[in-house]
């Protein structure tokens, strides 16, 4: 009996094992292809991890998988499916070009260029790998080499408009502007309805002075893309450059209209209304941008100039300090702030600023290094070129030389780069990265009874014991392990009250194994309502009447930990009522002090029970994730790091644990680590972590790349 039995429970995990195995991946294959064509790349990325996981040995959904984090942005994980795809099959060309494209994007144009290699010695006539291999060889610098590309590209495909832009614009970088003229002209001719070739057209003709030729190829790009708010910032300085100020305005305006945080848009506009007397509306543009960036010191320089000139004279005072605090070496704006005090009444401090600004200039001129001469020379030879070639003088949107305040700003790449328009309304449709997101990190797991529903359903979370208190059927509600509550509906919250009086009868009468489940249920009913009080109490229950009960350590340690969150948002809500208690010259605030020693031991409490939780079950990856959680907030955060590591290692496929680790990392300046972690994240499918990676991970720059 017992072999057969064994016999049985073998040929069920059998049948579960090929059920597995024998998904018709080829369909999910294309499904997931699929997506990817109409840019759902989440959906993609989601159907390759069940090829992937159900058979490993395949080398495609890897570098489909790759493909689709490569449109997210996500580089170092699009690299790491494509080096798992050539690991199961090395002769996968396409492979050895994407991963080129994105070690190219990552800023390593050698081991790029090793890639392309490899493909082009199994593919040797690949136009794809041969319009890249050029790529590289132009970040190297090497414009010979490139063009070389290039022409064999065009030798292989006459009309390869990716090959003119790029043979161009290795021309551009040669100082070839004719050459470059010539191919951005052809690419025109392949195709007229493609911007690029007038985008770049355009600033080859910038560079020269051509300016109204500049300013037509403008207007065309335009025509083709009207939403890309970048064309109209460039179109904006061209303008400027024909001195059509209203024209300038009205492009920087558009920006403003599709962008409408674009500080670079709302500086510019302030500088040109400045210059045309309206000053009030350019102190507003000004303002916009220091609540958009508020390190900005060439708008704060700005504004506090108009400060003066309007006769708001503390304001611009106030303005003045944050710059001589940031520039002590700058003569002007001690000059200009000597007039702001003395306008203010403030005799001796302007007294004080103008002796302050002689003594510098008369040290500036006495002790300038042949350093500051050598870059003043510089910045005045652009200028002089700038003059020279008809144009008036800029600065790039990088510059943050103090000097240069009352510059229009023009784009570091002047439309190198190619950005693509989002048109999807679909929150997890197209490029999710460039989603406007607040990065924080992933809250701490509970047990709840109303598990709220995330963007994106994935599958619960499984533990063995909640099942097990789940199967005892003692409530129609069952108990799940979630980052998230479902907010309560006053009806929702009436049938908590009276499940909870339910389970008041029903302990009256309980047998002392039901009394354990009961008080369990209760307080989870109570902290559904958020009477914490009351849940700490039946959980203090739990635990008399069994301490083996893991998950009643657990879920105390979230009800304190709640309870000391709830205590902070309500400080910071009523700061007033705090009462602060200072001593002496020292200004320590005591009744802070008191309040941050007493959160402290609260979390120390937390921590005990979590840490009791884990003592009872070692493998239990939610109170690791939540004893990494509560590191981070007492910013410990090489704890938090190990932590959320223990809890990955009790669950591969824990993404928030994951994510956190991931944006742990960035914040410590660890970007690669960091990136790798959120893109598994995201692959497990917490999808803003693209959004993290696109703003705050290890990435290279943008090229023009040619792609299958």
């Amino acid at each position: 009996m017992y072999k057969k039995l064994l016999f049985t429970a073998i040929l069920q995990g059998l049948i579960s094992a090929a059920a597995l195995a024998q998904i018709d991946t080829d369909r999910m294959i294309i499904i997931g292809r699929n997506a990817l064509y109409f840019e759902d790349y989440i959906l993609g990325i989601r159907y390759f991890n069940q090829v992937i996981t159900a058979k490993p040995y395949l080398a495609d959904p890897y570098y489909y998988r790759a493909i689709g984090k490569y449109n997210l942005d996500d580089m170092k994980g699009a690299e790491q499916d494509c080096t798992s795809a050539l690991e199961l099959n090395p002769y996968f060309t396409d492979a050895y070009n994407l991963r080129g494209i994105t070690r190219q994007r990552l800023g390593f144009p050698r081991e790029a260029l090793d890639d392309f290699e490899r493909g082009l010695k199994i593919d040797p006539s690949n136009i794809n790998i041969i319009t890249n291999t050029g790529i590289s060889y132009i970040r190297l610098k090497d414009y010979a080499k490139a063009i070389e590309s290039y022409n064999r590209a065009i030798q292989l495909s006459p009309n390869l408009i990716s090959a003119y832009l790029n043979r161009g614009l290795a021309k551009m970088a040669a100082t070839d502007t004719v050459g470059a003229t010539s191919d951005f002209s052809k690419a025109i001719a392949i195709n007229p309805y493609i911007p690029d070739g007038f985008i770049n057209r355009s600033i080859v003709y910038y560079q020269t002075g051509e300016f109204e030729k500049s300013l037509a190829d403008m207007d065309k790009s335009i025509e083709l893309r009207p939403n890309d708010a970048r064309l109209y910032m460039n179109r904006g300085i061209v303008r400027y450059q024909l001195d059509n100020l209203k024209g300038t305005v009205e492009d920087f305006d558009k920006v403003i209209e599709l962008e409408p945080r674009n500080a670079l848009a709302y500086s510019n506009r302030g500088i040109l209304r400045a210059q045309i007397g309206d000053l009030n509306r350019a102190i507003e543009d000004f303002s916009r941008v220091l609540a958009l960036q508020s390190g900005d010191l060439l708008t704060l320089y700005n504004r506090a100039l108009l400060y003066a000139e309007t006769g708001q004279w503390h304001e611009a005072v106030a303005d003045y300090n944050i710059i001589i605090d940031n520039h002590p070496d700058f003569a002007p704006a001690y000059y200009a702030r000597s007039q702001a005090k003395q306008m203010t009444g403030d005799e001796y401090g302007a007294s004080l600023d103008y002796g302050t600004a002689v003594k510098l200039e008369m040290a500036r001129r006495e002790h300038s290094t042949s350093d500051e001469q050598t870059l003043a020379q510089a910045d005045k030879k652009k200028d002089d070129n700038a003059k020279t070639e008809g144009r008036k003088a800029t600065r790039k949107e990088s510059d943050t030389d103090i000097r240069n305040y009352d510059k229009i700003a023009v784009l570091d790449d002047f439309e190198t780069e190619q950005i693509e328009d989002i048109t999807n309304t679909n929150p997890l449709r197209g490029r999710i990265q460039n989603r406007n997101i607040i990065v924080e990190m992933e809250p701490v797991f509970c047990l709840t009874l109303y598990p709220g529903d995330t963007l994106v359903h994935r599958l619960r979370y499984f533990d063995i014991e909640v099942d097990r208190f789940n199967r005892k059927k003692i409530s129609e509600h069952t108990v799940a392990i979630s980052n998230r509550e479902t907010e309560l509906t006053r009806e929702t919250s009436a049938q908590v009250f009276a499940a909870i009086e339910k389970v008041n009868r029903r302990l009256e009468k309980a047998s002392m194994d039901e009394t354990e489940s009961l008080y369990m249920l209760r307080a989870l009913f109570y902290s559904a309502v958020l009477n914490l009080n009351s849940a700490m109490d039946d959980y203090n229950r739990v635990v008399e009447l069994n301490p083996e009960n893991y998950l009643a350590w657990f879920n105390r340690a979230c009800t304190r930990f709640r309870m000391v969150e709830i205590v902070k948002e309500l400080e910071a809500e009523t700061p007033e009522q705090k009462q602060e208690l200072r001593m002496g010259a020292i200004g320590v605030n005591t009744a802070q002090k008191h309040d941050n020693d007493s959160r402290i031991l609260d979390y120390d409490l937390v921590s005990k029970d979590l840490e009791k939780a884990l003592e009872l079950n070692p493998n239990f990856a939610f109170a690791h994730y939540n004893l990494g959680m509560l590191h981070c907030i007492l910013r410990d955060f090489e704890e938090g790091i190990a932590r959320f590591t223990s809890a990955i290692q009790c669950n591969a496929d824990f993404a928030e644990a994951w994510y956190n680790r991931g944006l742990t990392s960035i914040y410590l300046g660890r970007e690669v680590e960091g990136t790798l972690d959120l893109s598994k994240s995201g692959e497990l499918g917490i999808f803003k972590a693209y959004n993290v990676i696109k703003r705050y991970g290890y990435e290279g720059e943008d090229f023009e790349e040619e792609e299958e």
